[in-house]
């Protein structure tokens, strides 16, 4: 397993509003926020965050990026095996972290080259602006105004920016957004390159379909508790969401629980207008056969894969309506409080 480089103990963090309280107009109370997050950062591995909007992914990144501090917990940090593992400040994050927030708005007619150094300078890190544009695939639109690049070179830049300094992680937040399928592609190649180079990422996305071939490892963050962090494998396991088929068919449906072992699992059955379809977990070598003898119609027998919004409903118990509406309420009320005043 990866090395682990940073790791979150029990953070919390807890936004603060208005009251909206006539008798006390200036009166704030905790809002949103994490609570009691424990998540490792590992080494050269892509995590990928999910959650719905107002999950708390951002104010988690932020943390992470050293913008909010942690009101409660500790996040532990160490720059190579040799080091021992001890708490790191706001100001240290910003160090060994570079941030690619969601939305940076590129323009002008100051040149791409110019543009970095200027952010480099006003940071006070060391840069080599050439190598990174280069990284990033810029280095042929350096002396280009702002105002000329794409949607798709405006995130390379913002992300040449996260890579000032030479930072050990880095947090991506939506960094797909806008971009076409060739310029996703060409991110994430470039993403595979700096894992290869030993950077740690975390990316921030609702693009969930894309997001399982590209991350390592998946933490579900929901009402801003981080519900479970692990590899695909992991998660489709603990949630019963593996070795599962979805089998379709026309006609009659046939009697699926009488041909099922005691180890097999029927998990779904619709019946359609032009037929049936069932989902079935740990299906045995005998159920085709058994189906075949009872004559039943099958026209589609395939693995049924998992998304990750499926995953995210399996965590959360709820539809991915009742999801949908909780991020339109925005209550943002943890499942326990545990300890934390309302």
């Amino acid at each position: 397993m990866a090395e682990v480089v940073l790791e979150m103990k029990d953070a919390a963090f807890r936004h603060f509003i208005s009251s909206r309280s006539l008798t006390k107009p200036f009166a704030k109370k905790q809002g949103s926020g994490i609570f009691s997050v424990n998540l490792k950062i590992r080494k050269g591995q892509i995590l990928g965050l999910v959650g719905p909007n107002g999950a708390g992914k951002t104010t988690l990144m932020r943390i992470l990026a050293g913008i909010f501090p942690i009101q409660k917990g500790q996040i532990m940090y160490r720059g190579s095996e040799l080091d021992e593992f001890s708490p790191i400040s706001d100001l240290g994050l910003r160090s060994v972290v570079g941030h690619m927030p969601e939305q940076v708005r590129w323009q002008g007619k100051v040149s791409v080259k110019r543009a970095l150094e200027d952010i480099a300078e006003m940071r006070g890190v060391s840069y080599r602006v050439d190598g990174i544009l280069t990284m990033v695939g810029l280095s042929e639109m350096k002396d280009s105004p702002l105002d000329q690049l794409s949607q798709g070179m405006r995130q390379r830049l913002t992300l040449a920016t996260a890579l000032l300094g030479s930072p050990k992680i880095l947090l991506l937040d939506e960094p797909f957004n806008g971009l076409d399928p060739v310029a996703i592609r060409a991110f994430e190649k470039l993403l595979h390159t700096l894992t290869q180079k030993g950077v740690s990422i975390i990316i921030s996305s609702h693009r969930v379909a894309g997001m399982v071939h590209l991350v390592d490892r998946l933490a579900l963050i929901h009402r801003g508790q981080l519900l479970i962090e692990g590899t695909l494998k992991d998660i489709e396991n603990e949630y019963q969401l593996d070795n599962r088929i979805e089998i379709q068919g026309t006609g009659k449906i046939p009697d699926f629980q009488s041909m099922l072992t005691d180890s097999a699992s029927l998990l779904d059955t619709q019946t359609r207008d032009d037929g049936w379809l069932v989902v079935i977990r740990n299906q045995d070598s005998n159920l085709l056969k058994n189906l075949i003898d009872s004559n039943a119609e099958i026209s589609t027998w395939k693995t049924k894969d998992t998304d990750i919004v499926e995953m995210l409903c399996s965590a959360t118990g709820q539809n991915l309506d009742e999801i949908g509406f909780e991020v339109i309420s925005s209550t943002m009320i943890p499942y326990k409080s545990r300890g934390e005043e309302e």
